[in-house]
């Protein structure tokens, strides 16, 4: 879901005002990651980016002190804001404006509505992370949001200083521990790395958040690092801290029992239609094949994503599943239409853990799908596809595995 809002995001203010995305722009800068030709910044010129940029770290900035410490810090921060935008954001966010009137409000002040597109940038990106903000969404899902208007290498970029403005409260939560299996379980001899994080994967991060919150902290950080990147980290942590907020004991131990079921049954007796790949499994996943199919998921456009999941075996896109971080899963499952998702759980749920080998080759099947897809019905002999480098970059790495 979260990077679905991106990638919508990216295309919403052109696909609002009638122009198509912009392809090449012959004479203008571009950044590295685009050296192929395509401009990963919509047009606008690396300082009107960069000025961009900054305006949303502030408001993801403020976002985090106002949930912190509340409505007064909010109106402390507008009474000085000097931009008309965050001001009058601010406004609407300290008055629990409904999310869905946020953009006629913005309208409605004159700060939204101009004929050229390049104009309302910022005014969407700021609106993007008003709406968000009233719906009590972290501010790490906010500056995401608010950067993808800015295309994936500012989205790319600003990992790093994600991890630093918003990671410093992670040692101060206390343990709340629900008595449970969960600890004595992982990490055991019994219970590879690999099925962890791959149970992790398919529970998805509410399930995950319940059955983290009743644990120890040791148990937590260890599941963490096997299946979660930093930014990934600093998020469950809020869910984590939700969930013990919001869930009974009683509903922290069930979400916990049910995790263990999803491990355990990896441990369970192999089909005798996989023969020796039962064993492979028992091997930690390749945590390479991992990151590049969930980037993968990550960097498609969202009509080609749509377009290669809906027309997918639900066999094969349940088993990329077993090969996905949860923000990846999430992506695939906003992207396609709920029948097509329910065909999926259902193959998700009669599926059994395939070797390394195996996953592979349904990774580069997939990656052959999406070239199939993007590649123009007639395209000219001896000519390279125009990728964005790093689909370009992932796709190769994928298909060139043995």
């Amino acid at each position: 879901m979260i990077i679905n809002s991106l990638c919508r995001a990216q295309q919403t203010l052109y696909r609002r005002e009638g122009t198509a995305l912009p392809e090449k722009i012959e004479g203008k800068p571009t950044p590295d990651d685009s050296r192929d030709g395509w401009l990963t910044f919509y047009g606008l010129s690396p300082r009107r980016t960069a000025a961009l940029l900054e305006s949303a770290k502030r408001f993801a900035l403020v976002m985090n002190q106002f949930q912190i410490a509340g409505k007064d810090q909010l109106l402390a921060v507008s009474h000085d804001e000097k931009k008309k935008l965050h001001k009058f954001a601010y406004s609407l966010i300290a008055s629990a404006s409904p999310s869905d009137s946020v953009r006629q409000a913005f309208v409605s002040a004159g700060l939204c509505g101009n004929a050229l597109p390049q104009e309302d940038f910022e005014a969407e990106m700021i609106i993007a992370g008003t709406e968000l903000a009233l719906k009590n969404t972290h501010p790490i899902v906010i500056m995401r949001t608010m950067t993808a208007f800015l295309g994936f290498s500012v989205f790319d970029l600003v990992e790093k200083w994600l991890i630093e403005n918003f990671n410093s409260d992670k040692n101060e939560d206390e343990e709340l521990i629900i008595p449970g299996d969960l600890p004595d379980i992982v990490p055991g001899k019994n219970t590879s790395p690999g099925s962890i994080s791959q149970a992790v994967r398919l529970a998805g991060p509410q399930l995950m958040a319940a059955t983290l919150a009743g644990c120890p902290g040791q148990t937590i950080e260890y599941i963490k690092s096997l299946a979660y990147t930093p930014v990934g980290q600093i998020l469950i942590d809020w869910d984590i801290r939700n969930a013990r907020s919001k869930f009974s004991s009683e509903e922290l131990t069930d979400a916990q029992n049910a995790f263990i079921e999803l491990l355990t049954s990896f441990r369970s007796e192999p089909n005798p239609d996989m023969g020796s790949e039962a064993e492979e499994w028992l091997m930690d996943v390749d945590e390479g094949l991992v990151s590049d199919i969930s980037n993968l998921i990550l960097e498609l456009d969202e009509h080609v994503l749509k377009s290669v999941v809906s027309a997918m075996n639900p066999k094969l896109a349940a088993s990329l599943i077993q090969a996905m971080e949860p923000i990846a899963h999430d992506r695939l499952f906003s992207s396609i239409a709920t029948s097509k998702s329910k065909k999926i759980l259902d193959a998700l749920e009669n599926s059994v853990p395939l070797s390394n080998n195996e996953l592979t080759r349904r990774a580069q099947i997939f990656a052959q799908k999406i070239l199939s897809e993007i590649a123009p019905r007639n395209k000219t002999l001896g000519k390279s596809l125009p990728l964005p480098a790093k689909l370009r970059q992932l796709l190769t790495s994928i298909l060139s595995r043995e």
